[in-house]
């Protein structure tokens, strides 16, 4: 089995503000970072700190080759499927609060520039039983879907953002989701949790759901198959990049033949560790000596005596 994270590569301007901005509002930034990031970059850096051989494709612009010579050095990573093309590497504006909240705005860029050939180039590789992990900050998503599905791959996406385009690709040859409320409010048109999973079983019979809910904790559901496991409480410096580091994990661990809800353990136990650091997955993003670690810690355990939420269709 062979892993693929084909997906964004960006420059990420993060600004630390007391609160997120407000329509009309100026306010000033306490403090400014500049990280490598872009929801690809992020999975590939925690399927590889986690312990898995990875190959990470994408697109930049002439203004990211000083951050890829650093990636190539520091990262356990295959960039080599990486290009550079004309124009910029997409970036990313990313506020984060008080309290480690973020919004975000991101520039494509280069990103959006991955077309047929370049799709056709980097999956030539790969066969059936291999594993390609997919987000919505590029371009030709259709395209990537249909060519990894006719070789067998087992397709892993992540519909962020979720956009009017990605709401009219064929996405049933996707066998596993991981979304949040607002991607599946987005694919959906549903509000409320349990109706939001109710029509994406509806939508994707065949595929495997992974429906995070923050501090609420995290549900896995196939079928008639669901189990849940709550979040960690911890103080939280910057929540960028936590949802990539929670994916990254759970497939780490899933693919080690581990149990859903021990994958979803992995999973929020990486996440939690990854939001006590400032930046995306690059800085944040834990090797799995430390969250195992973690795990064998009882004072870092979740409050089971607490009911989880209610994902019960309305």
């Amino acid at each position: 089995m062979k892993i693929l994270v084909l997906g964004s590569i960006n420059i990420d301007f993060n600004y630390y503000v007391g609160h997120i901005t407000t329509p009309k509002e100026t306010q000033p930034s306490m403090h400014m970072e500049v990280y490598p990031g872009g929801k690809g970059l992020n999975q590939a850096v925690t399927l590889a700190r986690a312990g898995f051989e990875v190959q990470l494709a994408g697109l930049i612009g002439s203004d990211g080759t000083e951050m890829l010579e650093s990636l190539n050095e520091q990262l356990c990573v295959d960039t080599s499927p990486i290009r550079v093309v004309q124009g910029r590497t997409g970036h990313a504006v990313v506020q984060v609060d008080d309290i480690g909240q973020n919004a975000i705005m991101i520039y494509g860029g280069a990103n959006q520039m991955v077309d047929e050939a370049y799709v056709d180039e980097v999956l030539e590789p790969y066969a059936e039983g291999d594993i390609l992990v997919l987000q919505n900050e590029i371009s030709c998503l259709q395209y990537t879907i249909d060519r990894a599905a006719e070789k067998g791959m087992r397709i892993i996406l992540n519909p962020s953002p979720c956009s009017p385009e990605l709401r009219k690709c064929d996405l049933t040859k996707v066998s596993m989701f991981f979304v949040n409320e607002i991607e599946g409010q987005g694919l959906t048109g549903c509000v409320q949790p349990g109706d939001i999973l109710l029509q994406l079983e509806q939508m994707y019979p065949d595929s495997e759901f992974i429906f995070t809910l923050g501090s609420q904790g995290a549900f896995y559901k196939k079928g008639d198959t669901q189990t849940y496991y709550p979040a960690i409480d911890v103080p939280v410096e910057d929540s960028t990049a936590a949802g990539d580091v929670f994916e990254g994990y759970f497939l780490a661990a899933y693919f080690q033949g581990k149990s859903p809800v021990e994958a979803l353990k992995y999973g929020s136990y990486a996440s939690a560790l990854s939001v006590t650091k400032r930046g995306a997955a690059y800085f944040s993003a834990p090797t799995m000596d430390k969250v195992e670690q973690y795990l064998a810690d009882p004072k870092h355990r979740p409050d089971f005596t607490a009911a989880p939420p209610v994902l019960e269709d309305a």
